[in-house]
C-alpha cells in the first residue's frame, strides 16, 4: 500500500532539490520497526550513536528513502526532506523515531523507520596510564573495566590497581570516577561497563616506582663501581 500523501511529480522534485538544513526536537509517536541483527552490525540495545558511526536507514515501502548515511563530526546525519538530524547520544530506535516523526508531519502516513548500525566507528575508549600497551581500542557492547583494562595487556608493574579513573563527558560535563580493581577482581564491588569514548587511566603506585627506580640506581651503580 502507498503511503505518499504528496502527488508523485512534487515528491520527486522533494528529492532531487537539496535539503535545507533544520534542528529538530522530537517527539515522536509513530510505528517504529526493530530489524533483527544483521551480520557486522551492532544490536540497537544499550547503543549509543556517535560521530563517524555508518548506519542504515530505511523507510519501509519507500526504498528511494532508504540509504546507507555516515554522522558527521558534530553528530548529525542528513535525511531527504527532513535536513538534518541529531543522532549523536540517540540510540537506533530513537533515531528511528525522531525520522518518523519529521516524515509523518508532512510527507508520510504511519511510517516505518529502521535504523540499523553497519559500520560502530565511534565504540572505542583510551587506555592510558601504567597499563603495559596503552591506546585507544575498540569495544563491544557490555564492556566492562576489567575487560578494558586487559585490552591494553593489563597494568604494568608499578600500577597502582587501586586507583583507576573513568573519565566520561556526558551532556552535564565531565565525570570522573575513581575505582578499585582490586576490589572488583576479589568480588567486593561490582566491574561496571564502559561506555563509547571513555578515558580510563590506570594510576601509577609512588611506592612500586620507587623501589623500580631505586633499584635500577643501584644496577648502574654496581655498573659503574664493580
Amino acid at each position: 500500500m502507498k503511503r505518499w500523501l504528496l502527488p508523485l511529480a512534487a515528491m520527486a522534485i522533494f528529492l532531487s532539490a537539496p535539503v535545507r538544513a533544520q534542528e529538530f526536537a522530537s517527539n515522536a509517536n509513530s510505528a517504529i520497526a526493530v530489524a533483527p541483527p544483521q551480520p557486522g552490525a551492532t544490536p540497537a540495545v544499550d547503543y549509543s550513536i556517535g560521530p563517524l558511526d555508518t548506519l542504515q536507514i530505511d523507510v519501509f515501502d519507500v526504498p528511494d528513502l532508504s540509504r546507507t548515511v555516515q554522522v558527521d563530526n558534530s553528530g548529525f546525519v542528513v535525511f531527504p526532506l527532513i535536513g538534518q538530524v541529531p543522532a549523536s547520544g540517540r540510540s537506533p530506535n530513537q533515531l528511528s523515531q525522531d525520522i518518523a516523526a519529521e516524515l509523518q508531519k508532512k510527507y508520510l502516513k504511519d511510517p516505518i523507520v529502521t535504523v540499523i548500525v553497519k559500520d560502530p566507528a565511534s565504540q572505542k575508549i583510551t587506555v592510558d596510564g601504567s597499563v603495559i600497551l596503552p591506546g585507544v581500542y575498540e569495544i563491544e557492547p557490555h564492556t566492562t573495566l576489567m575487560q578494558a583494562v586487559a585490552l591494553a595487556k593489563g597494568p604494568d608493574t608499578v600500577a597502582d590497581t587501586h586507583h583507576v579513573t573513568i573519565i566520561r563527558v556526558t551532556a552535564e560535563g565531565q565525570q570522573t570516577t575513581v575505582f578499585d580493581l582490586e576490589d572488583i577482581r576479589d568480588g567486593n564491588a561490582v566491574d561496571p561497563f564502559v561506555h563509547a569514548r571513555d578515558v580510563i587511566v590506570v594510576d601509577v603506585s609512588g611506592t612500586r616506582r620507587f623501589v623500580r627506580d631505586y633499584g635500577s640506581l643501584i644496577g648502574l651503580a654496581a655498573m659503574l663501581h664493580p
